[in-house]
């Protein structure tokens, strides 16, 4: 049986993940507005799931939101387990589409990650021989010590450019 993809709103589901500390996080609010359903409702739905606190603590984050009216209401942030234990309750068509397109948006997150980081590990490894072959340099002699002196401005950007390479943006540079 082949899923109708029509009935899936248009929708950027990459819009619906971001970066929480070290976690891909999405909120409550997300899940209302894309499911069409009040945020109220899915607030009590996750408040009466039937999981273990453990669950429950380790993957629906309480916080806040200010609202379009200008006042503080409550919320959730998810990881991608909490989401769709959330949206493993919802029914239908649409919703089976969507669980598939949600996991596929985390498992682009996932990819990207992972990703950055090899390219990361790779650029950190090219650093450090860069920068052992020229310290070696320098402690040959006068020469290859002024050498190195010149080398040590570029090294320098290199490394800031490692380390922008392993604390990736991933929503600004790499979606550009």
């Amino acid at each position: 049986m082949s899923k109708n993809i029509s009935v899936v709103p248009a929708f950027d589901f990459t819009n619906m993940v971001s970066i929480a500390g070290s976690q891909v996080v999405t909120t409550s609010a997300k899940i209302a507005e894309y499911f069409g359903k009040k945020h109220k409702t899915v607030l009590r739905s996750i408040r009466n799931l039937k999981c273990s606190e453990d669950f429950t603590r380790r993957n629906f984050v309480p916080t806040d939101f200010i609202d379009k009216n200008g006042d503080i209401q409550p919320m959730y942030n998810m990881t991608k387990d909490g989401c769709m234990f959330l949206i493993m309750g919802f029914t239908g068509e649409a919703a089976a589409a969507i669980k598939e397109c949600y996991i596929n948006a985390f498992n682009w997150m996932a990819e990207t990650l992972n990703r950055r980081q090899m390219m990361g590990e790779q650029a950190q490894h090219q650093y450090v021989i860069k920068d052992k072959v020229s310290k070696v340099k320098a402690s040959m002699g006068s020469r290859l010590m002024n050498q190195r002196k010149k080398e040590i401005p570029l090294l320098k950007q290199e490394l800031e450019r490692v380390k922008a390479l392993t604390t990736p943006d991933l929503f600004g540079g790499l979606l550009s």
